[in-house]
């Protein structure tokens, strides 16, 4: 197993010469940024220095508890002009979806995953993401959320799909102040931009309002 250090002896030697020594040094004695680094380790900036790349990538994935270290090792260590490794990357990925236990951070990944970007995505693993956010949301704002999430254009672009999620925000929304966020939501041009409909919907939040 490769220890702190063992990655802090060899950066030692293989980067005696950098000006950012101390700062690696630095975030290696907090636990911080070890993936970008290792990311930029592999690039031109530093050579190439892929073997000390994967070193410090495999330090961190193997010191990796929360989600965000898996994310953050996911998207480094599959950056194009780095390692560009995918297998290792959607591995990860995996890792943290297991260790997700809230909405938004399963929300959050899946855009991540069908967000296309200069490392790796992928749409399949996005929308079986989704579909376990959306059987873990509880809320109609959570599934609004999600809804916009479906009809970004830079993700998934899916608005068929987020027409269905609407319908569950709506399904279980209770409160004018909901329903007025579905609709607003519903009519805004980068989500559904569907006038007919979100006025239907501000029609019940006014009813509620009323009584």
């Amino acid at each position: 197993m490769i220890t702190k250090k063992d990655i802090v002896e060899e950066i030692r030697q293989e980067l005696s010469d950098s000006k950012s020594l101390d700062e690696i040094l630095k975030d290696l004695e907090y636990e911080v940024n070890l993936s970008k680094w290792a990311y930029r380790f592999s690039t031109q900036e530093f050579e190439k220095k892929q073997n000390l790349s994967r070193k410090l990538f495999h330090y961190v994935l193997s010191n990796a508890q929360d989600y965000r270290d898996y994310v953050d090792f996911a998207y480094y260590i599959s950056k194009k002009d780095g390692l560009a490794d995918d297998d290792l990357s959607k591995e990860a990925y995996k890792l943290a979806i297991s260790k997700i236990t809230l909405f938004r951070d399963l929300r959050s990944i899946a855009d991540i995953l069908a967000k296309p970007k200069d490392s790796f995505y992928d749409e399949n693993m996005a929308k079986s993401v989704y579909k376990e956010a959306i059987e873990k949301a509880s809320s109609a704002y959570e599934y609004l959320t999600l809804a916009e999430s479906l009809c970004d254009k830079s993700l998934l672009n899916d608005k068929q799909w987020a027409k269905e999620v609407y319908k569950l925000a709506l399904k279980i929304a209770s409160t004018s102040d909901e329903y007025e966020a579905i609709a607003e939501s519903i009519l805004n041009e980068d989500n559904l931009d569907d006038e007919k409909w979100a006025n239907e919907v501000f029609s019940i939040s006014s009813k509620l309002e009323d009584n």
